[in-house]
């Protein structure tokens, strides 16, 4: 009995131990199968019809299975079990669950929470830790973000935007408004001749409207409008008729802006009359400081103009200016005057310079100059001993401008400009003096090398 009892057991027990060989050969083999899948795993990237982007498994011996993006795998250090279908991101490290037959997979020891990821030519980084989005439940969000509604603190706040900045209607409204009131120029000077021919526009209303017509001539486009309009003679109008001072004098500078450099408007402006008008004005006006604007007046007109520097002397213009010179305080008009005759006999000397025998432009300029005898009529009315006579005067800047336009006649008047050589050492001594105390530029300096430099002129005739 005892013997029978005893084969029993060691039956059982070989039963046993075949029967747990067999669990272990089926459990290897199922292992070896995982490793394998495993190692033969790849993500595939596709988009599907809605642009959104899904991932797909494949093993070197399984068929294409279309992965679904509702429900993606988020990996974290943690072991987490991969359902079937179900596609994981590169790089992870996978096992076999031998309690439960299942894969696992998590991030490799040491990483952080961004992987790396590529499909052919696309790759990029992608964040492990960050919670990711099914299509579904972004369309879930989206739709309760549009059906929520506002509470209390965001109605208020929708108020107080609104008290703070204006509508995009009422923008609309004003930039309408802005640009109804904008203007060209043209029309601005169209509006300020209207003013001129008002009789019944007040004083101040008129001066107000000469200083603004004035600044919108400097500009040469402007002043041709204004001529064209017909506003030169509403300006001669005003400096003619009105005994307000004040008002001759901003009509003189109207006159001086609009016909500064600009042909056009000197040629109509002659026209008009104007030259006589300003000769008659510098000749027998009280107010010195009229006199003065008259001149620019004068001098804008002529500049450049050969055939209005002849008109002047034909007007009796330079006698007319040459009385200023036996009247008593008028020492600044003098400099004017001698500035103003300067440069018009510069001008025709650059112009001889400059010749080019060759233009016929430059040949017909010299022509209109030579049909200007201003030297010979300066000479013939004295103006040899008019100038040096501003020698005198204390200030610097005058004293140049006289010192030039003796330098420009020295030839024609080397026997009245030597009477003026204990003058000139007299000025050169003064000038030296200041010249060494001079700390900034070389004002003083450039003052001693003009006065050596007509002296030597001067001298030079002496020989001759």
């Amino acid at each position: 009995m005892s013997k029978r009892i005893f084969h029993l057991v060691q039956a059982m027990n070989t039963v046993t131990v075949i029967s747990f060989v067999i669990f272990c050969l089926h459990v290897c083999s199922h292992h070896g199968l995982a490793e394998s899948e495993s190692a033969a795993l790849t993500i595939v990237q596709q988009e599907d019809e809605n642009g959104v982007t899904v991932e797909e498994e494949k093993g070197e011996d399984q068929p294409d299975k279309v992965v679904s993006n509702d429900d993606p795998f988020h990996p974290t250090h943690e072991w987490q079990a991969v359902k079937e279908g179900q596609a994981i991101p590169a790089g992870l490290h996978v096992r076999m669950n031998l309690e439960t037959g299942s894969r696992e997979a998590k991030l490799m020891d040491g990483e952080n929470e961004f992987k790396y990821w590529q499909d052919g030519d696309r790759q990029g980084m992608m964040n492990m830790d960050k919670k990711q989005f099914s299509l579904e439940e972004l369309k879930r969000a989206l739709k309760d973000f549009k059906t929520t509604e506002l509470d209390d603190t965001d109605l208020q706040r929708e108020a107080e935007v609104k008290k703070k900045f204006k509508t995009y209607e009422e923008l609309k409204k004003d930039f309408n408004d802005i640009n109804m009131d904008i203007k060209t120029d043209g029309e601005i000077i169209e509006d300020m001749i209207g003013k001129l021919r008002d009789k019944d526009l007040e004083r101040d209303n008129l001066l107000t409207t000469l200083t603004d017509l004035e600044y919108y001539l400097h500009q040469i486009d402007n002043a041709v409008l204004f001529k064209d309009m017909g506003g030169i003679p509403y300006i001669l109008k005003i400096m003619n008729m009105t005994q307000d001072e004040d008002l001759q004098m901003e009509a003189a500078m109207v006159l001086g802006a609009a016909t500064s450099s600009n042909p056009k408007v000197q040629i109509g402006a002659l026209e008009e009359g104007a030259l006589q008008l300003l000769i008659r004005l510098v000749s027998i006006h009280s107010s010195t400081g009229l006199r003065r604007k008259v001149m620019f007046c004068i001098s804008t007109l002529c500049r450049h103009f050969p055939f209005a520097q002849k008109r002047f002397l034909e007007l009796g213009g330079l006698s007319a200016i040459g009385k200023v010179f036996e009247e008593s305080g008028t020492e600044k008009l003098r400099i004017k005057v001698v500035a103003f005759l300067n440069d018009l006999l510069v001008e025709k000397k650059v112009t001889e310079e400059n010749l080019n025998s060759d233009k016929s432009s430059d040949l017909e300029k010299l022509k209109q100059y030579n049909s200007v005898p201003l030297l010979e009529s300066m000479k013939e009315q004295g103006w040899c001993e008019k100038i040096p006579t501003l020698l005198q005067v204390s200030d610097h800047d005058s004293r140049e401008h006289v010192l030039n336009a003796m330098k420009t006649l020295v030839n024609s008047c080397r026997n009245n400009f030597i009477q003026t050589s204990i003058t000139l050492h007299s000025l050169r001594t003064e000038y030296i003096e200041l010249a060494l105390e001079e700390d900034d530029g070389d004002y003083f300096s450039n003052m001693v090398t003009l006065i050596d430099s007509l002296i030597q002129d001067i001298k030079r005739k002496e020989e001759l």
